[in-house]
C-alpha cells in the first residue's frame, strides 16, 4: 500500500482515476489521437494525462514516438487492470443500490441465435439472481473482449485460445460442403474440394480461420474458392445455400436444418482439419467480483452439450 499512498499525497498528484480512465480510452480506440476523437488538443491532454502516471509509475507507457501512438505493453496491462477494477466498482455499487450482477456473455451470431436464445429460458433459471447480457461479436474479437473486461464469458473455438484464460469444452464442431441438391451429380465428378473452385461458392468475408483453412486446401492443389457471395454471418451462409444459388461450407449442427430433399451434404478428407472444439471462457479474476457466475457456466455448458447431442 505505500505506493498508493504516496499517490495520494501532493507530492505525487499525477495517480488518479480520471488519468487511468484515459488508458482504457486509448486501449479501445487503438491510439491516442482517435481515442480523442481527432480532436489536437485533447489529444494533447490524454498525452500528458498519460505521461504523469509514466512519471508516477516510473514505466513507459505510451509506444515511443509521440503523442498518436498507441499504449506500450505495459499500458496495455495496466489499462485492462483498471478496466477490472472499475468494473468491480461497478459491481459493488449495483449491489449497495439492490441490482443485481450483469454477466455479459460474448458469441458469434451463430452461437447466440442458434443455440443460446432458442434455451434462453433455460439459461435464465440458472442464473441465480444474475442479469444476463448478451453481445454479438466476431470470434477474431472475443479475447480481446475478455481480456480487456467487456465481457465475462466468450463461446469460442478452442483454437483461439491461449495459456491464460480458464476454460470448459463444450463438444466438437464437424463441418460439410453444402449444396442444392441439383449439383449432386456436378460436386460427385469434379470432387467435394474441386468444386469449390468451380460451383459459385459462398463464404465468410473477411480472411478468418475458416475460409483461411479452405483456401489454404485448395492452393496445395493449385486452386482457389470461386467466390460468388461473401455473407457477415453463418446464418447468412445457410440461407444463401437455401436460396439455391451457393455452396457452402457451413457447421453440421446449422447445416441439418436445410431441407434434406433439396440441399445435400458432402464430407471429404481435408475437411477433417476444420473441426474444433467450442469452448467456453473466462478469466479467473472474475470471481473476484461476480463469484457466482459459476452457475451461468454450468447451466450453458448443460444448454450447448445438450444441443450438440441432439445435431449429432
Amino acid at each position: 500500500m505505500v505506493m498508493f499512498e504516496m499517490g495520494f499525497g501532493k507530492q505525487n498528484s499525477g495517480f488518479s482515476l480520471e488519468r487511468l480512465k484515459r488508458l482504457i480510452e486509448v486501449k479501445d480506440a487503438g491510439y491516442i489521437l482517435k481515442a480523442a476523437k481527432g480532436n489536437t488538443t485533447t489529444a494533447n491532454l490524454i498525452s500528458r494525462q498519460i505521461g504523469e502516471l509514466e512519471t508516477f509509475f516510473e514505466v513507459r507507457l505510451r509506444q515511443k514516438d509521440g503523442k498518436l501512438k498507441g499504449l506500450s505493453p505495459a499500458g496495455e496491462e495496466l489499462a485492462e487492470i483498471t478496466n477490472s477494477f472499475l468494473s468491480s466498482l461497478q459491481n459493488f455499487k449495483d449491489k449497495q443500490d439492490g441490482i443485481a450482477p450483469r454477466i455479459t456473455i460474448g458469441a458469434g451470431e451463430t452461437f447466440l441465435s442458434n443455440i443460446l436464445l432458442p434455451c434462453f429460458a433455460k439459461l435464465m433459471d440458472s442464473t441465480e439472481g444474475n442479469r444476463i447480457s448478451l453481445s454479438n461479436q466476431r470470434s477474431s474479437a472475443l479475447v480481446d473482449s475478455l481480456d480487456s473486461g467487456k465481457v465475462d464469458l466468450i463461446i469460442v473455438s478452442e483454437r483461439r485460445l491461449g495459456k491464460n484464460e480458464q476454460k470448459k469444452i463444450l463438444g466438437k464442431v464437424d463441418y460439410k460442403l453444402y449444396a442444392p441438391i441439383t449439383w449432386v451429380q456436378e460436386i460427385k465428378k469434379h470432387k467435394p474440394l474441386n468444386a469449390i473452385s468451380t460451383l459459385p461458392y459462398a463464404a465468410l468475408s473477411g480472411s478468418g480461420e475458416r475460409k483461411s483453412f479452405v483456401e489454404a486446401q485448395l492452393s496445395k492443389i493449385g486452386k482457389s474458392p470461386n467466390y460468388e457471395l461473401e455473407c457477415s454471418s453463418h446464418i447468412e451462409l445457410s440461407e444463401a445455400v437455401r436460396s439455391g444459388c451457393f455452396c457452402a461450407v457451413l457447421p453440421t449442427f446449422l447445416g441439418k436444418s436445410l431441407d434434406p430433399r433439396e440441399h445435400a451434404s458432402f464430407t471429404f478428407p481435408e475437411l477433417k482439419g476444420m473441426q474444433a472444439n467450442l469452448c467456453i471462457a473466462w478469466r479467473k479474476e472474475i470471481y473476484n467480483y461476480k463469484p457466482r457466475i459459476d452457475f451461468v457456466i454450468n447451466a450453458i455448458e448443460k444448454i450447448v452439450k445438450d444441443f450438440l447431442k441432439s445435431k449429432s
